[in-house]
């Protein structure tokens, strides 16, 4: 009897220092394996961020091809209204191939292709100068429903 004690008492003491090793080991690479996971979750939610603020404020520029002579390619920027200020923006970054004073017509097209808003911008621009220029839409123009933009 005192032998299947002593016997119970070694399976006890084995099992407990197997557990005991277990949560030391865990305690040590489980701060490891946390971190590294934690570290991905923080990667995926910051690109789901970027890209959800880079699909929701900016949207593609087709250049008409006259357009495409005086300017770089550029890539538009939605700014909506606040409460105070009923106006809606639209950035675009011009960079100059060759000195340029006139109009600018910025169109804004939904998903059918249809118009749903138009801004006019007079722009005076010297060769390889570059800078931001803000087209203002109606307040009612819906920029979030805006597939893509003109230029020319």
């Amino acid at each position: 009897m005192k032998e299947a004690e002593a016997d119970g008492n070694e399976a006890v003491a084995v099992k407990s220092k197997l557990i005991d090793g277990a949560g030391k080991a865990l305690q040590e690479e489980g701060k490891a394996a946390a971190k590294s996971a934690s570290k991905g979750i923080g990667d995926v939610i910051k690109g789901i961020n970027s890209g959800m603020s880079e699909s929701i404020n900016t949207s593609k520029v087709i250049s008409d091809p006259a357009f495409k002579t005086s300017f770089e390619e550029c890539k538009a920027e939605k700014i909506y209204a606040s409460d105070n200020d009923k106006q809606k923006k639209v950035t675009i970054y011009l960079i100059a191939k060759k000195d340029f004073k006139g109009d600018i017509l910025l169109k804004a097209f939904d998903a059918d292709k249809k118009e749903i808003g138009r801004s006019k911008l007079e722009v005076s621009i010297k060769k390889d100068d570059a800078k931001y220029v803000d087209f203002s839409f109606d307040e009612r123009t819906h920029l979030l429903q805006t597939e893509y933009f003109t230029i020319k």
